[in-house]
């Protein structure tokens, strides 16, 4: 069974220039790949070509922007505000 290669992996935080996060993204692909793991594509686009790569950090960031939006409105409702529940379903007559 393959075994995740974590201590092999590099950051590729915001913090870096765009070309230095490609390079790492890059490395842990082909890392991932060696290790005889499946990228979890979910998390992480299985490429290697740098325009892909530069696009999912774009996209990327839009999410958790749209996210800390959506929770920082969330945050400014009044106690006794209701939100519709995502578990339940509801009747749309």
């Amino acid at each position: 069974m393959p075994e995740w290669p974590k201590d092999k992996l590099l950051k590729h935080g915001p913090e870096l220039p765009m070309a230095e996060r490609i390079r790492r993204y890059r490395h842990n692909i082909r890392v991932i790949r060696d290790s005889g793991c499946a990228v979890p594509t979910p998390a992480l686009a299985d490429t290697l070509d740098p325009a892909e790569i530069e696009l999912w950090f774009a996209d990327s960031a839009f999410r958790s922007h749209r996210l800390k939006r959506a929770i920082e409105a969330v945050a400014q409702l009044p106690e006794e505000a209701t939100l519709p529940s995502p578990f339940t379903e509801t009747d749309p007559d």
